[in-house]
């Protein structure tokens, strides 16, 4: 079970030749800043690893990675990174940068309230999926709702733990 304190920054989804690199999925802004934030932990199958990302690079559809240990060590085994399949890779929350006062990480959504226009209210977020095109929040009923600020998202409070949307009553029917 991650630490309250930490934050998911990818997956480990796959292993990478035989010399024990990893293919990681980032879910950082731009996916190779993911190799910035040092050490990762690691949630294996095994217990919890604290590993760092050596070097990495894009190799075909996606970064690959290859995984050290923080006193110097290198994983260099291909049935060991096995062991790290489907691994969230997490950071202390101290370690990324503050968010400015009209932004919000999208890990951050996970809970608050969805409310409308017109004070009618949604739901709580569960989850936030990405479809490619752009965020979308998923509600504790199972309806998606996109994160589209403008349009469909009028503001975020963290402080109030609310999301109010320019929608009305009449879209949750």
């Amino acid at each position: 079970m991650r630490k309250p304190s930490e934050v998911v920054l990818g997956r480990i989804r796959g292993v990478f030749g035989v010399q024990g690199w990893v293919r990681v999925e980032s879910f950082t802004e731009e996916p190779l800043d993911i190799l910035d934030y040092t050490p990762w932990s690691v949630y294996a199958q095994a217990g919890v690893l604290s590993l760092v990302p050596l070097q990495g690079r894009w190799q075909g559809p996606g970064l690959v990675v290859q995984l050290g240990t923080p006193d110097g060590g290198v994983i260099t085994d291909r049935e060991y990174a096995q062991t790290l399949l489907n691994a969230e890779v997490c950071v202390p929350r101290s370690q990324l940068p503050q968010a400015g006062s009209d932004e919000i990480y999208l890990v951050d959504l996970v809970g608050m309230q969805v409310v409308g226009a017109d004070g009618f209210e949604f739901g709580r977020i569960t989850r936030v999926l990405d479809n490619g095109v752009q965020p979308v929040m998923e509600l504790e009923q199972g309806a998606l709702i996109p994160f589209v600020r403008g349009p469909i998202v009028e503001a975020t409070d963290a402080n109030t733990g609310v999301v109010r949307l320019t929608w009305t009553a009449e879209y949750a029917l």
